[in-house]
């Protein structure tokens, strides 16, 4: 029955914009407070009325397909989803996008700041073919020190890389850090 397909489509499609329009105008009240019903109620009629404009157009009274039942269910629908809506999950995820832009809103630094610090960077690599291998770190504040082992100074692959050379026992690379806030 083509029908009761396009009246399905339809009424899908009605409530899809209704709820719709509820999340777009649930900012401006609280969603559940009486408020929130009381100015969502123009909008359910609206709704209701486009809905019973366009399935008007799908009405075939020689054939027993009236509006009268499609409107009745549409009507529970749109009362159901408005009392439903404060509890939907787009609804919550709304508030929780809302919630988390008025917490992740920054406030300037009143003070004007340069942090130092240095990160030490240590690699010991005593003789050996890479079977022994580690690291270690600590943080202190803007200052941190890391120290990797590896005994892998006699493996092949490790001496080409230096260029046919074995590889300093100890390297150490420094790195300064500046944290500068204006």
């Amino acid at each position: 029955p083509l029908n009761f397909s396009q009246v399905e489509n339809l009424e899908k499609s009605t409530l899809k914009k209704f709820n719709g329009l509820l999340l777009r105008k649930m900012g401006k009240n609280d969603a559940g407070s009486q408020d929130f019903y009381n100015d969502n109620a123009s909008a359910l009629r609206s709704a209701a009325f486009a809905f019973d404009t366009a399935v008007t157009d799908l009405e075939v009274p020689s054939l027993s397909l009236t509006k009268t039942k499609a409107l009745a269910s549409v009507n529970g629908k749109l009362n159901s989803a408005l009392l439903s809506f404060p509890d939907s999950p787009a609804a919550k995820l709304k508030s929780m996008k809302e919630v988390q832009q008025m917490v992740s809103r920054q406030k300037k630094p009143t003070e004007r700041s340069v942090d130092v610090g240095l990160d030490l960077v240590a690699m010991i690599r005593p003789d050996g073919f890479g079977s022994l291998q580690g690291f270690a770190g600590y943080n202190l504040g803007e200052n941190s020190i890391t120290v990797g082992f590896n005994n892998d100074a006699d493996a092949p692959e490790v001496i080409s890389q230096f260029g046919g050379v074995r590889p300093p026992f100890i390297r150490v690379q420094p790195k300064l850090k500046l944290d500068v806030e204006l």
